[in-house]
């Protein structure tokens, strides 16, 4: 029976990392993060929406990373980091939790196919949506 990992910000970042070879310190230095940061980060850490946003385009920059997909630009980037955010608290969940079950139950997915439509729309209203597509994708909070 094959084991599932599971994924994280944390453990993104950590899988992105090795993919270059780098240690933690040598991506901490490249960031601007100290290798303890870099640590707690990738064991999962709690961390805000603007501190992910920014490690994400530091290494995207940094490491010529691809950390979203080609039709996404930073500004994309920071309004998933800002759903998930606001997504987290109107749920009441941490933001590693949210993370985790929008990427799941394709909430991500959805939000990325429609962003433009979306960003039309109050936080309440974003979450609401994607709570309608998660629990339709066998997503259960």
């Amino acid at each position: 029976m094959k084991k599932e990992i599971e994924t994280t910000l944390g453990t993104l970042i950590r899988m992105e990392r090795k993919k270059a070879g780098l240690t933690q310190a040598q991506l901490g230095k490249r960031i601007g993060l100290g290798e303890a940061r870099v640590s707690k980060i990738e064991n999962g850490a709690p961390i805000t929406p603007e501190v992910a946003d920014f490690i994400l385009g530091k290494m995207g920059s940094e490491l010529q990373l691809k950390v979203v997909n080609k039709e996404n630009d930073a500004s994309s980037l920071s309004f998933l980091m800002s759903v998930i955010y606001h997504y987290s608290k109107i749920k009441g969940i941490s933001l590693d939790r949210a993370f985790r079950y929008l990427k799941t139950f394709k909430g991500l997915e959805y939000l990325n196919r429609f962003k433009e439509i979306e960003r039309t729309l109050s936080y309440e209203e974003i979450a609401d949506n994607l709570s309608i597509i998660c629990t339709r994708n066998g997503g259960v909070l």
